[in-house]
């Protein structure tokens, strides 16, 4: 069978430039000016579902990043010290591939990355048990990772234990529309857990005592409306969600 043009060219034609291509052709096709993204700088007609409730207006279509991506490529350089170049040593727990990057280009931050099994972490760890001395990190951030810890609690002190006095960390979870935290531990199925936690390996929905939870291990916690300080036309280009607030932690 005689073989076509295309599998003749792409093997002549090196990976890189293959997905260079790729990329490109991702952008022209979904390019727009109803949504711009952020994370990866794209401007996008439209930003695409997803989730168990398949939430509109979530995934963008050129870099994969969800709203709480959108929303701290946003608030890292407008509200946090980050970018300024003065010496920080930084802890990112369960690293997302979207800033993976961008933290480990900034100038002046000694950065590290860890998670109990993900490839993409610089190091192993148990978040119940960091393997670090006290006080050994000016900034932490670990995004939507407590809400699959049976400890929450350990987790958190753990978390406290290792920033330095004066340092920060940025704490988030997925949260509902609830005063009190839901949670029971004898669902085991995944099946029931996506049915009452919205993920097959969440342990519980945390509610708006999540704040206190934090200060309980000895956190001053800001609860950050940052996406409600937007003007609306703002929060609806990049595809952020109203209800999402930033849980700024200090020691």
């Amino acid at each position: 069978m005689q073989k076509s043009l295309k599998s003749f060219i792409k093997p002549l034609i090196p990976e890189a430039t293959r997905a260079l291509l790729r990329r490109l052709g991702s952008r022209i096709r979904h390019f727009g000016f109803a949504r711009y993204c952020p994370t990866c700088g794209s401007h996008v007609r439209r930003f695409g579902r997803y989730g168990v409730l398949k939430r509109p207006d979530a995934e963008c279509p050129i870099c994969g990043s969800l709203e709480r991506h959108r929303l701290m490529s946003l608030y890292f350089p407008a509200r946090t010290n980050l970018f300024d170049g003065t010496p920080k040593k930084m802890l990112h727990i369960a690293p997302e591939r979207h800033f993976v990057r961008m933290f480990a280009n900034i100038k002046g931050l000694d950065y590290l990355s860890g998670d109990l099994s993900r490839s993409l972490a610089m190091v192993k760890m148990d978040i119940t048990k960091i393997q670090y001395p006290d006080a050994s990190f000016d900034v932490i951030y670990c995004s939507h990772v407590l809400e699959h810890i049976p400890d929450d609690r350990l987790a958190m002190s753990e978390l406290y234990r290792v920033l330095k006095p004066g340092g920060w960390a940025i704490l988030q979870v997925p949260q509902a529309d609830q005063d009190v935290t839901y949670e029971d531990f004898s669902i085991t199925d995944p099946v029931e857990r996506e049915k009452q936690f919205g993920q097959y390996d969440h342990v519980r929905w945390y509610g708006r005592d999540y704040k206190d939870r934090l200060a309980q291990v000895g956190f001053q916690v800001t609860v950050d409306h940052f996406v409600r300080d937007l003007d609306p036309s703002q929060a609806k280009l990049y595809g952020l969600m109203l209800s999402e607030n930033v849980y700024l932690c200090r020691k």
